[in-house]
């Protein structure tokens, strides 16, 4: 661990409150993956839900964006760039490439512009599924609704572009870019998932570990110092964190108190975050010199209502207390938390062999392409395997053993990525319900089979990132 473990009560804090926090986060039925409170640089408490653990990457979505932002923050020290400078002479070649299809108010935007969410755009123009997609053509080419600058828009594909102009500028991917400039000197190894162009997406696709997310947030609250190194410029930390772009006039919103340069301005005075989808949080309180990590599933907003209303008030203790018993008792909090539950009184599984295949009226989407099922029970297990209609292999193997969680080795939603999991199935009256965690992600998917008429008709119900009902007959 890259922090001294000290007790909350050395810093200034109560174990009780810590507690209370934590046992409040379980019994609103916020599903945390990893928590970490850093106080004067040092680990007062961290937990973490198995199967999450401290050793596991976790996928960040936009909390990459505040990575983003130290990068373009030291390409501007190195005099590579100004945020003044305009995306029009970065991406010459590409203007040329477009010529009258740009819209005028491209060749006004800034990179400060990128950075605020201040692009002047009301979408995002990504390009998907195109095996020849240009993001950056696909950027320069949008319309513009808005002057730059004018307006906040929360534009994912401009803070992409911050990336595609560290390559631009460098020849270096983005995580290349910041390896020996932050992720080296802060002992993180990261991935950051990219483009066919090999632009790392910016915007999103960093996976790191939770401790990996503190220590870039103490990073920040030291203004950009660490180990005695000054990593990123002090101005740019403070810039960068300040309000640079009004973003609402909701005064309990945390989506509206300002924005600064890929990091969002908190409810609660003086304190900001890094934040992803799903309640990735990196946040930094420089008034009580704490640092929060989180990964996690969650309703953001009620979350970090959770955190101002019933932790923040606890974390400004300057003088030590006396320890108690109830640091004991956090200390078991944290070595105790699970989501895998396993049901004993769950019934025997069968023992049978079968093949199902999808209904012929059946409207598939495309992220669910899964046309034939196998099942094969026997002796406590079953070997589950689903395919699709383009390979005679199957796309997913998804083994479970009665009352046990079992270790895969692919994500089971997303054919294009791979993540492990561990999987647990459940046999009741003639059903198979089934729970995949991603434990390297935020997702986990729930998998029901129904069977009926003598197990020759298959009913799946399907709950991930969507929802479906599919209807199969034995083959």
């Amino acid at each position: 661990m890259r922090f001294e473990k000290a007790t909350p009560e050395s810093q200034g804090i109560s174990s009780s409150a810590i507690l209370d926090f934590l046992n409040k986060v379980n019994k609103q039925g916020f599903e945390l993956h990893s928590f970490m409170l850093l106080k004067n640089g040092k680990n007062i408490a961290d937990c973490w839900w198995k199967p999450y653990a401290p050793q596991y990457r976790h996928q960040l979505f936009s909390l990459s964006k505040s990575f983003t932002s130290i990068a373009i923050g030291l390409a501007v020290k190195e005099g590579l760039v100004t945020t003044d400078t305009l995306i029009a002479d970065i991406f010459e070649v590409e203007m040329k490439e477009l010529g009258e299809k740009v819209d005028e108010k491209i060749k006004k935007m800034t990179v400060k512009n990128l950075l605020t969410m201040g692009t002047g755009m009301t979408y995002e123009n990504w390009v998907w599924n195109d095996e020849n997609s240009n993001n950056v053509l696909g950027f320069l080419s949008s319309h513009v609704k808005n002057e730059p600058g004018s307006a906040f828009f929360y534009n994912t594909l401009g803070t992409y572009m911050c990336s595609a102009i560290i390559t631009r500028l460098t020849g270096q991917k983005l995580v290349d870019y910041l390896m020996p400039r932050l992720f080296e000197p802060l002992g993180i190894d990261p991935i950051w998932e990219e483009d066919k162009l090999g632009i790392n997406y910016g915007g999103f696709g960093l996976n790191i570990k939770t401790e990996d997310i503190a220590v870039f947030g103490q990073m920040l609250l030291q203004k950009g110092n660490f180990n005695g190194v000054q990593l990123v410029p002090e101005a740019w930390i403070e810039e960068a964190s300040s309000k640079q772009m009004n973003n609402g006039d909701e005064a309990d919103s945390d989506w509206a108190q300002g924005y600064g340069y890929q990091f969002w301005r908190c409810v609660p005075d003086g304190v900001y975050r890094g934040d992803g989808m799903y309640g990735q949080y990196c946040i930094v309180i420089p008034d009580h010199n704490c640092v929060i990590a989180v990964t996690s599933n969650v309703d953001m907003g009620k979350f970090m209502k959770l955190i101002w209303s019933d932790l923040l008030p606890w974390v400004g203790g300057e003088t030590a207390l006396l320890q108690n018993s109830d640091y004991n008792k956090l200390v078991e909090f944290e070595t105790s938390q699970t989501h895998l539950q396993v049901n004993e009184n769950a019934q025997p599984y069968p023992t049978f062999r079968a093949s199902y295949r999808l209904t012929k009226d059946a409207v598939v989407e495309d992220e669910f392409k899964i046309n034939k099922i196998d099942f094969d029970f026997e002796n406590g297990e079953c070997l589950l395997a689903l395919y699709n209609e383009e390979s005679s292999q199957p796309l997913y193997v998804v083994r479970f053993i009665q009352k046990k969680w079992v270790e895969t080795a692919k994500q089971f939603w997303t054919s294009e990525s791979y993540y492990r999991a561990v999987c647990y199935g459940e046999w009741n009256d003639e059903e198979l319900t089934a729970c995949i965690w991603h434990y390297e992600t935020p997702l986990n998917t729930k998998l029901k089979f129904t069977f009926s008429e003598e197990r020759k008709i298959l009913v799946l119900h399907v709950e991930a990132q969507k929802e479906l009902t599919l209807s199969y007959v034995k083959i």
